[in-house]
């Protein structure tokens, strides 16, 4: 899964996972079918290939950060410029007061409690001193609203028209 959520959003041929890990295609094949069937991966539309394009190509739809990858430079210009830093000033307080909110409705609903990460010394990373699983909860809350926000709003449709990246 890591090297087809690599590949970024056009994804990558069974061959080509073969050829770049080493494995003999049926392996590749079958675990294809399996991560496809579990929902972790899906074919690139065929009407959004390239015409000259036969091959099945596999995307990897599980962590957005993976599945649209950030290029280093303009990763690395982002951070130069502070503009990292200046979202997260100005998200802080707002993200700590969603991700309280969500955490108390999860506590006292008795159908999500199940769902929120195990509070233990023992899920605690020996290296970093906090829970994993705690921030991969945290990240799929924002993630997925982030995501529903870019891909179904108005707002942000508009936002994108205004600037010529969009239809009205």
């Amino acid at each position: 899964m890591q090297h087809i959520r690599r590949a970024g959003a056009r994804g990558i041929s069974a061959d080509e996972i073969s050829k770049d890990l080493g494995l003999p295609p049926s392996i590749v094949y079958s675990t294809l079918k399996e991560l496809r069937r579990l929902d972790f991966i899906f074919t690139y539309p065929r009407e959004k290939r390239p015409r000259n394009e036969r091959r099945k190509r596999y995307v990897c739809e599980r962590a957005t950060w993976g599945k649209y990858g950030i290029d280093p430079q303009f990763l690395e210009a982002l951070v130069l410029e502070g503009k990292i830093e200046t979202i997260n000033e100005r998200l802080k307080a707002d993200l700590l007061a969603i991700f309280e909110e969500v955490h108390n409705d999860f506590s006292r609903k008795k159908e999500l409690r199940s769902f929120l990460p195990v509070s233990s010394e023992s899920n605690i990373c020996p290296k970093c001193n906090r829970s994993h699983e705690a921030m991969e909860f945290f990240y799929a809350i924002i993630l997925k609203a982030i995501d529903s926000f870019i891909a179904e709003s108005n707002e942000f449709k508009q936002f994108l028209a205004e600037r010529g990246y969009s239809r009205s």
